[in-house]
């Protein structure tokens, strides 16, 4: 069966935020008197809930108020988001979809006013019939969220693929009965993914040319 509807994730799939994702994380561990880490450490640890992936990397939060820091990354990252270019080929598979009739939509651990903000900015808003995400600033899961987001969507689940950058969108995708697709481009590194066991792209270009040469 052809896949009717997409939903992307937003950040490290649809933007390439990566680089800047470190420099604050980095920004913030001085701040704390944390040592910073290498992008190589980032990707290889990055997960969702990024609280567990916070603790992981060395916050105790007996000490430091994990809403406190959540702020202090919002205050630092948001100046300079728009910095950011679109991932590779991204522009180009949103309108290859959308042209052969696939319906698209967003479903984002970020913030739902900055997700529809930065949407809009990257001039994307007419490619999605819904755009969600979460009503906090902490990064949390996403797996309610999904399950609203596919039912308000009312196409059936196994006409759905989710495309992310981390094993938290595959369980996303698991948890709407949806299928799933990841791309290597973002915050989690291409060994981890491919743990998935899903196909996984190096970036959209990629994925947009595979599903060409299947007639998606």
């Amino acid at each position: 069966m052809k896949f009717r509807h997409i939903i992307w994730d937003f950040n490290g799939t649809i933007i390439d935020d990566v680089s800047l994702g470190v420099e604050v994380f980095n920004e913030i561990r001085a701040e704390c008197s944390l040592a910073p880490i290498t992008k190589s450490d980032y990707v290889e640890n990055f997960r969702i809930p990024v609280k567990d992936f916070y603790e992981q990397m060395g916050f105790d939060f007996s000490k430091f108020d994990f809403r406190a820091i959540g702020r202090r990354f919002v205050e630092l990252y948001t100046p300079r988001r728009f910095d950011c270019p679109l991932t590779k080929g991204l522009a180009d598979a949103v309108a290859d979809f959308a042209e052969r009739g696939t319906t698209q939509s967003v479903l984002s651990a970020y913030e739902s006013g900055l997700l529809r903000g930065a949407v809009g900015h990257y001039g994307l808003t007419r490619y999605f019939t819904r755009v969600d995400g979460l009503d906090n600033i902490d990064a949390g899961s996403k797996i309610e969220l999904g399950r609203r987001h596919i039912a308000a969507l009312g196409v059936p689940a196994s006409t759905v693929l989710m495309v992310g950058d981390t094993p938290h969108d595959k369980e996303v995708a698991d948890s709407m009965g949806a299928g799933c697709a990841l791309v290597a481009c973002g915050h989690t590194s291409r060994r981890r993914l491919e743990k998935s066991g899903v196909p996984v792209f190096e970036n959209p270009e990629e994925l947009r040319e595979f599903f060409n040469s299947k007639n998606f």
